[in-house]
């Protein structure tokens, strides 16, 4: 019997779904190279390792955590992007749409199969104890009649996870962003110690990072860029609770691939991070360290990608008087 052309590359294609099906449902069936595009030690190194040990426990293969730091980690985004879409290489997805509205690197959305987030921790707005704006009403206020009268502390050239959302909410209050004096620091513990000594008005990063010089009375948190406030410190208020307008952002984490990964392979391995988040043994290693879970599946952290993108570049044009 003859079968027509069309009728063979329907069969084909019904054994390509097939197979993929299949060798999804097999995965993994060797080691798992996990991409950290930060340093040992750090929130990226740790989450990732918490992570690492319940997806070992929960699938028989290892899960090796691969360090990738150099050029802010565009070495490890790199790694990862150009493996191949088999599952067996992944990596970190995290605030990343500065590097290519910087001319750092070429990367957008459609680089990157985003499978699920598992963590943010939002930003939060610290000053001295001592300072002359107690509450972040009255800090805005200032900023906005003068904007370049405070030394706010920034991270790296200025647009990190926790500066972005910060400027956005001075341009939501209508701040000429164009004049503000954002000063780059070493990371937050230099701030900090620079916020104490003095030298430094406004320290952006997270609230566990800023714990121990407030609890020593030298630190006063005026909000946190949440929707909720944070069980590691529920006396900091939220920016809708402080300002009476909701603004949310910080630093978020979550487990990506190449472009190109099969549909079933993403759902297998996104239904796999999504029982480690649950895990007793998972969450008390999180609160642990102060590190929040914000669990998002494959649909929600694509479009949530391309969001990063569009909200990035709209700040960095303000900050640049575009």
């Amino acid at each position: 019997m003859k079968r027509s052309i069309a009728s063979i590359l329907v069969a084909a294609g019904l054994l390509g779904t097939t197979s993929s099906i299949a060798m999804a449902a097999d995965w993994p069936e060797r080691p798992v190279q996990l991409v950290v595009v930060a340093g040992a030690g750090g929130g990226s190194d740790y989450t990732f390792r918490l992570l690492a040990a319940e997806l070992e426990a929960a699938l028989g293969q290892p899960f090796p955590v691969v360090n990738q730091a150099q050029a802010s980690g565009i070495v490890g985004y790199t790694t990862y992007t150009a493996a191949a879409p088999d599952g067996y290489v992944l990596g970190q997805l995290s605030p990343i749409a500065q590097f290519t509205l910087l001319g750092q690197a070429n990367f957008t959305p459609e680089n990157f199969t985003a499978i699920a987030q598992f963590n943010a921790d939002p930003s939060a707005i610290h000053v001295s104890a001592s300072s002359d704006y107690q509450d972040l009403a009255s800090l805005v206020a200032a900023i906005k009649e003068d904007p370049g009268s405070l030394n706010i502390s920034c991270g790296g050239t200025c647009n990190a996870s926790w500066d972005i959302p910060f400027v956005a909410m001075l341009l939501g209050e209508g701040v000429d962003v164009t004049k503000l004096n954002l000063i780059p620091a070493q990371g937050s513990s230099a701030a900090l110690q620079e916020l104490a000594s003095g030298g430094i008005d406004v320290v952006l990063c997270s609230i566990p990072e800023a714990t121990a010089l407030k609890d020593a009375g030298v630190v006063k948190t005026l909000a946190v860029m949440s929707e909720k406030r944070l069980p590691i410190d529920d006396a900091v208020p939220t920016v809708e609770e402080a300002i009476g307008t909701s603004y949310v952002g910080g630093t978020w984490r979550g487990i990506a691939g190449p472009a190109g990964m099969e549909p079933a392979l993403v759902e297998r391995i996104e239904g796999a991070v999504e029982n480690a988040v649950q895990q007793d043994r998972f969450i008390k290693g999180m609160e642990d360290r102060g590190f929040g879970i914000a669990y998002l599946d494959h649909a929600a952290f694509t479009q949530f990608l391309t969001e990063h993108f569009d909200e990035t570049r709209k700040v960095l044009d303000a900050l640049s008087g575009r």
